[in-house]
């Protein structure tokens, strides 16, 4: 691949916004971004990372990876074909991904078509209309975590039922942590404008047991609606082979282009991570799929039944670190 001698500041705000719509745990939003050249490379934050939550930045690196996903996209929108590599000097422990664009030309088959459902896609925490998808969809899903060295592992009934029993646990420890608490707290409820989630995306608080996490778990939020949320929600572990800081990213590159292609066809989703962030929960979760591969994410997906708003995101300009 031939690289581009350097990219305009055009392209610039571009690639960054693009990369700035990705999901992060809390919408943290844990990256920044250096240019040279031809050459991106995607930073971890560490002024953005939940350490009580997330201490090995294990769900960081998988927001980090969505980004570069996201970047990837734009540029091949752009006509730029793109190259990574995940951790590429250990002499710069922050750079996490480092990307490479070659020469500008048409816009890049395949990823290019992602490009308009990078602003449509949000974190739908509604209820579901009761309404299946199709073995096709959920093959295309597979497909696209199997892109980026993931997969997806559909939940059966009984699989559900057991999941569920790990939620309500993982709920309850959400309630009684003072620590994991505060550090949401700095995340989560009120009016936000470039972070974080704020109150209006919440969703509504479930009037039963519901697949669903509720993230203001802890804090009064006055005037929420309720629902009533789906009986059968449709369910599947993110996966990766291995369990390292490089098969996290990858799990990001893999949940984003699953993200994009559910998007496309007009499918919602929400996360029930909480499942997998206490560490003897998550090796329930990781006998549930099965030892060969380890669970990263654990995703709803559906046909969203209300409208939701989108979580603020910060300027691109903000996340730019220098241009060199």
């Amino acid at each position: 691949m031939t690289t581009t001698k350097s990219v305009t500041q055009d392209e610039v705000g571009i690639l960054l916004a693009a990369a700035g719509l990705a999901p992060s745990m809390h919408n943290t939003q844990p990256w920044r971004f250096e240019i040279n050249g031809p050459v991106i490379d995607v930073l971890l934050d560490p002024d953005r990372t939940l350490p009580t939550t997330d201490p090995a930045n294990r769900f960081i690196r998988i927001g980090l990876g969505a980004a570069t996903f996201n970047l990837r996209v734009a540029a091949a929108m752009l006509g730029h074909d793109t190259t990574i590599a995940i951790d590429p000097d250990p002499a710069t422990p922050d750079v996490v991904v480092r990307i490479f664009l070659a020469d500008r030309k048409v816009p890049v088959a395949g990823l290019s078509s992602l490009y308009g459902e990078l602003a449509r896609r949000y974190t739908y925490r509604g209820p579901m209309a009761d309404r299946p998808i199709s073995s096709r969809m959920t093959k295309l899903l597979t497909e696209a975590a199997r892109a980026e060295r993931a997969d997806l592992r559909w939940l059966d009934d009984q699989q559900r039922t057991h999941l569920g029993s790990i939620i309500r646990a993982a709920d309850d420890r959400d309630l009684h942590e003072e620590d994991r608490l505060h550090e949401r707290l700095r995340w989560i409820g009120g009016d936000r404008d470039t972070e974080g989630v704020p109150d209006s995306v919440l969703g509504p608080l479930p009037t039963s047991p519901a697949a669903v996490r509720d993230l203001s778990a802890g804090r009064a939020t006055p005037h929420r609606s309720q629902a009533a949320f789906e009986a059968k929600p449709i369910i599947a572990v993110l996966a990766t082979a291995d369990d390292d800081e490089t098969a996290w990213v990858r799990a990001g590159l893999a949940l984003e282009r699953v993200l994009l292609t559910a998007t496309s066809y007009s499918l919602a989703a929400s996360f029930l991570n909480q499942a997998i962030e206490y560490p003897p929960l998550r090796d329930e979760v990781h006998t549930l799929i099965g030892h060969d591969s380890w669970p990263q994410l654990i995703i709803r997906f559906g046909y969203p039944t209300e409208s939701s708003g989108l979580t603020p995101r910060r300027p691109w300009n903000e996340t730019l670190n220098y241009q060199r």
